[in-house]
Formats: structure tokens, C-alpha cells, sequence
């Protein structure tokens, strides 16, 4: 059933996007919301920042989506560094999500991977400040445009440093405690410091303090990819623990399962007797002895030979 349904998921999923182009040989695409959230943004700072220009708002708005893709290329790029390939990159309504192949489990790796992200926000932020600083005359027909895009950037930069899945800062989070801690429990700490985050988020945009409908999304999204990654990492866990788990829950589900000291035994079913028509391994008697042509060889069942004699030999 899995495997029937899954294609139809991965088929909706690509039908909901479009792929734009690729960058550094990974495919970008582009949610249908990511259209629709362009036009509400651009409309937004038509009003706040850019005086009625909605051309500018548009192309200002286009600008602020790059710099959210070149946040997440800077995470694939790192993690291609490490032989962790992206499958694809995706922009939404919420921001960008890049698709790896694996998760790094490394913590040191993955805290370099998850920086690289928001440090390219900020190197950003920075490009756009120095023109703006240093050459104010020289550019003023532009210093709204730059002044607009450093401080975007910053607040990208900042907004996902916070320590909260699928956020930077909550893989930040979680990979400096994987370094005095088992995975498993660094998750499982920064998982549920990242859903408090996402609380406040909510809460924050229910008094109507900040954020407003974008801030109750984004908690909400925290909320539930939180715990989704904390589900997973516990299902890595346990696959690491096969054998073990095998042994443990094989009667449970129909498999092999230890009974009485006997590792041989099958058809165990939990909590019933065997069902009627089981057929029963028995152990292998010994073989009847060989009869070759001037001699018998005696095998045991180990196959092993026990005693060789000449057939004109009387047998012990």
C-alpha cells in the first residue's frame, strides 16, 4: 500500500510546483504559493516602503526571494562539501527548503552546513550597506532600494537564527548539543525548544504584537515539522537497533522469535497456540551410512564422518 501511495504523493507534490532552472546542477522549483505570496508582498511594500511604485515593490520583492535562495544554496554547497547532495530546492510562501539526500549526522558538519545559511544573509546585508554607507550622494536614487534589502536581509538572517525546527537555529541548536550528547537526545531537547518557539510565535501574532497571519504559519509549521523530525531521528535510532528490535517484537509480527533457548524455532505467533497445518521444523536425524563401492562411511548429522570401515569388515 506504501508503495502505491507514495508515487501519487511525489506526483502531487510536483504538480503543485514548477521547476524554474538549476543552480549548480540542482533543480530549483517553486510552489504555487510561492506566486501568490510575491504578489501579496510586492503589494505590501508598494504601500510601506517604496511610495506607490509597484513595479519597484515587485522587483524588490523578486530580490529578496534570490537572497532566500542563495541562503539555501549556501547550505547545499556546504553539504556538497561533505558528499551530501541536494535532490532539490523549493520556494514557498514561507521561504526556501532545500531537499537533501541525507541528513548530516555528523555534529560538526551539520553545525557548518546549518551556519552557512543565515552567514550568507548577512554577508549580503553587508554588500548592501557599504554602498549605501559610503557613497550616499554618489547613489540616492538607490539608497531605499539598498537601505530595503540590508535590512531584509538582516532580519532573514536573525529570524532564522531562532532556535526552532525546521529553522536554522534549531539545527544549530541540536548540533551543539550533539557534541556532549547521544543524537537522539540533543533532538529531542532542541525539538521541544523549538515547539515553545513556535508557541510564542502564535501567541505573538494572536495578541497582535508581531508577525501577524505569516508568524501564526510559521509557529504552526514549527509545531509539526518538529516533531515529524524528532520522529525521525527516533525511526534512524531504531533501525540502527535491527537485530535486536528483530528478536524482540519477531513473535510479535509473525517472524522468528526466541523461545525456550531455541534460536531455531519459527512460526511463534504471540499470545496463541501455533496455527493448525504449521508445519514443524524438526531437528535432521543422522544419515543412514554411506554404502560406496568397496566401503561405509558412518556420517553423522553435523555431516561430519564418524567411522569408515571395509564392507568385508565386521562393523563394531
Amino acid at each position: 500500500m506504501a508503495k502505491a501511495i507514495y508515487p501519487l504523493i511525489r506526483k502531487a507534490s510536483l504538480v503543485a510546483s514548477t521547476q524554474l532552472f538549476k543552480a549548480f546542477g540542482i533543480p530549483v522549483r517553486a510552489h504555487w504559493s510561492f506566486w501568490l505570496v510575491m504578489f501579496v508582498l510586492a503589494t505590501k511594500f508598494q504601500v510601506t516602503v517604496f511610495d506607490g511604485s509597484f513595479f519597484a515593490a515587485l522587483f524588490f520583492t523578486a530580490c529578496v526571494y534570490g537572497c532566500l535562495l542563495l541562503h539555501e544554496l549556501g547550505h547545499c554547497l556546504t553539504a556538497r562539501r561533505y558528499g551530501i547532495n541536494t535532490r532539490e530546492i523549493k520556494l514557498t510562501m514561507l521561504g526556501g527548503m532545500a531537499m537533501f539526500e541525507r541528513s548530516p549526522r555528523v555534529p560538526r558538519q551539520e553545525l557548518l552546513i546549518t551556519a552557512a545559511g543565515p552567514l550568507v544573509n548577512f554577508v549580503i546585508a553587508g554588500l548592501a550597506f557599504c554602498p549605501w554607507f559610503l557613497f550616499p550622494q554618489v547613489l540616492p536614487e538607490k539608497n531605499l532600494f539598498l537601505q530595503a534589502l540590508m535590512w531584509a536581509n538582516l532580519v532573514l538572517g536573525v529570524f532564522n537564527l531562532l532556535p526552532g525546527f525546521p529553522m536554522d537555529g534549531g539545527r544549530i541548536l541540536r548540533a551543539f548539543l550533539a557534541l556532549k550528547l547521544p543524537y537522539l537526545r540533543a533532538t529531542h531537547i532542541a525539538v521541544r525548544v523549538g515547539q515553545l518557539v513556535g508557541i510564542g510565535l502564535i501567541v505573538l501574532a494572536v495578541l497582535g504584537v508581531w508577525g501577524g497571519v505569516f508568524s501564526a504559519l510559521i509557529g504552526l509549521m514549527v509545531l509539526f515539522l518538529a516533531q515529524v523530525e524528532l520522529l525521525r531521528v527516533r525511526a534512524e535510532e531504531a533501525l540502527k537497533q535491527g537485530p535486536a528490535l528483530g528478536r524482540f517484537f519477531g513473535g510479535l509480527f509473525g517472524g522468528g522469535a526466541p523461545g525456550n533457548g531455541n534460536a531455531r524455532s519459527r512460526g511463534f505467533t504471540f499470545g496463541a497456540a501455533p496455527p493448525t497445518g504449521t508445519p514443524v521444523e524438526e531437528t535432521p536425524s543422522a544419515p543412514p551410512p554411506r554404502d560406496d563401492s568397496d566401503c561405509v562411511i558412518d556420517m553423522g548429522s553435523d555431516g561430519k564422518v564418524r567411522k569408515i570401515w571395509r564392507k568385508d569388515e565386521e562393523r563394531d
